[in-house]
């Protein structure tokens, strides 16, 4: 699995992970505070349909969306960071806070460590379906 972060910039401080590669043949977007702590969940997460390939520019777009939505959403309260709305964005799946069964065996801090940083969301779709065109072409 392939996984990019980057910090989405307003009130609240907030990181969009981006998974890619095997968990149930889904690109995933999920939400964490910037500072998560051990147990704890996503924020929020949506996951491309199943069998759909996204391209750089639907990703582009959709991280661009977040990134307003949560700036405009995005809280810290007694329990910790939280959207204060639904988001739902056309053609991704919405699985809410928590950890998708899906990816239920991906721990947000784990993953979190282990993701490639990204000054922005363009340098991460630069990223990825830069990896992915290398992927591709190379000879196997």
């Amino acid at each position: 699995m392939t996984s990019f972060k980057y910090l989405i910039s307003g009130e609240q401080r907030f990181v969009a992970v981006v998974l890619a590669g095997e968990a149930d043949t889904r690109l995933w977007i999920c939400l964490v505070p910037d500072n998560p702590t051990v147990g704890s969940g996503w924020v929020g997460c949506w996951s491309s349909g199943t069998g759909k390939t996204e391209t750089a520019y639907s990703l582009g777009r959709l991280l661009k969306e977040l990134n307003a939505e949560v700036a405009r959403v995005g809280r810290m309260g007694p329990f910790g960071a939280y959207l204060d709305d639904h988001l739902f964005f056309d053609g991704w799946d919405a699985w809410g806070s928590g950890i998708p069964a899906p990816i239920s065996n991906l721990d947000p801090v784990d993953v979190l460590a282990r993701a490639e940083g990204c000054r922005s969301s363009d340098d991460l779709v630069s990223r990825l379906f830069g990896r992915e065109k290398q992927t591709a072409d190379s000879p196997e």
